[in-house]
């Protein structure tokens, strides 16, 4: 998992602070470790967010899960990236 020391979770692109880390405030994606062989890692990407004045910054997530790499569902299923 992307966990600090001190038990929350960041964005793995930008760093932002994503609390527990859910799916409310972060894309999980599924890896395998290189560094430990057979193992899973978990990658967290920020969803949008608002920042310290309230204006609503752009998520990582769309750098991941964007239009250019989900081609191929979106034309399976027809369905929105998010």
């Amino acid at each position: 998992m992307s966990m600090t020391p001190d038990g929350k979770h960041q964005c793995d692109r930008c760093g932002t602070d994503l609390g527990n880390g859910g799916v409310v405030t972060s894309a999980v994606v599924g890896d395998l470790d290189p560094d430990n062989p057979g193992m899973v890692r978990n990658l967290n990407f920020c969803r949008d967010h608002p920042d310290a004045e309230g204006n609503t910054v752009r998520g990582c997530v769309h750098r991941v899960l964007g239009p250019s790499n989900l081609k191929a569902y979106i034309e399976r299923t027809g369905g929105p990236v998010g």
